[in-house]
């Protein structure tokens, strides 16, 4: 069955290292027969997925492909609005995934690269709840910005931004231990002032993560509750611990064990999270850093329709 519904995609020819450049001819020939009216937009420069995705939508394009990794699929998800609302609410994000990370198709159950081509005009989609943060920008100013799958703040943060800054040709699981071996050895827990839904904890953290989706950090499984229509997100307050133990624990984090550490653990779910500290702290929302605490982030119930394998 070919797809007639007016689709564009959006293509990341850097994703996974360069290698989508390579990958994506062979690709567009399996697209051209199941789809019989689409566009390929290519990305030019960072964010430009952005600017691609609301031209896309404001020309009345029903379906969104984006093809590449998380920071494209994440930068197609804020593609989807415009400010604090959406461009079309109708229609539908489907992903391709090749990239590093691919944490957001293991969250939905879409297999990688080619395997992925029959479900990209499925039917089979889920009205997503979508997190909206607001901090403060890598610039100084305020930003805003919109994630689907997960967002870390503490040593997460510090982890992505080593593993944006150095090589993934390692590929993801590696690339984000390495990075996450690397922050431990040098992440200072901070202080830091939590309120969540109007109930307000203060405490030196380690990380706190703040989950809609499953997976995160090239195949952490660190939120295997968290649904992404259920209307609440999962999250994981992490208290300090000393180096050994972080490092004896880490396999917890990617066989989905953390609420087993109750001892330094705390589990909540909530709708509206409040951050800050007197110190900088790096944020992680979907393997990019959009900026520092102070930090508010907001759950969107049912803001997209997302396809899914589930």
């Amino acid at each position: 069955m070919v797809c007639e519904e007016k689709t564009a995609f959006i293509v990341n020819p850097h994703a996974a290292q360069g290698r989508t450049r390579h990958g994506w001819p062979g690709l567009l020939k399996s697209v051209e027969k199941r789809f019989s009216n689409f566009d390929v937009f290519v990305t030019e420069r960072p964010f430009h997925a952005v600017e691609l995705t609301q031209r896309a939508l404001w020309n009345g394009y029903t379906r969104i492909v984006s093809v590449g990794g998380d920071g494209t699929h994440f930068e197609v998800t804020n593609g989807f609005f415009e400010g604090a609302r959406a461009v079309n609410p109708d229609a539908v994000l489907s992903i391709l995934p090749y990239g590093t990370g691919s944490d957001l198709a293991r969250t939905l159950g879409i297999p990688t690269g080619a395997r992925s081509l029959p479900l990209l005009a499925s039917d089979r989609v889920v009205r997503a709840d979508v997190a909206r943060i607001t901090c403060a920008g890598l610039d100084g100013g305020e930003n805003m910005c919109y994630f689907l799958n997960t967002s870390r703040i503490g040593i997460g943060g510090e982890v992505v931004w080593q593993v944006n800054h150095n090589t993934k040709a390692w590929g993801g699981f590696v690339s984000y231990c390495w990075g996450t071996l690397r922050a431990l050895f040098a992440y200072t827990d901070k202080p830091m002032k939590i309120t969540i839904d109007g109930e307000t904890r203060e405490q030196v953290v380690k990380e706190i993560i703040i989950a809609n989706g499953c997976y995160d950090g090239g195949g952490m499984h660190i939120a295997p509750n968290a649904k992404l229509d259920d209307g609440l997100f999962d999250i994981y307050i992490i208290g300090p611990v000393t180096l050994f133990d972080a490092l004896v624990s880490l396999p917890l984090i990617y066989r989905g064990g953390l609420e087993s550490r109750p001892d330094v653990v705390t589990f909540l779910r909530g709708k509206f999270i409040q951050v800050e500290s007197p110190e900088q702290v790096k944020i992680n929302t979907d393997g990019e850093v959009p900026g520092y605490l102070p930090a508010a982030i907001e759950l969107l119930p049912g803001a997209i329709s997302v396809v899914t394998g589930r």
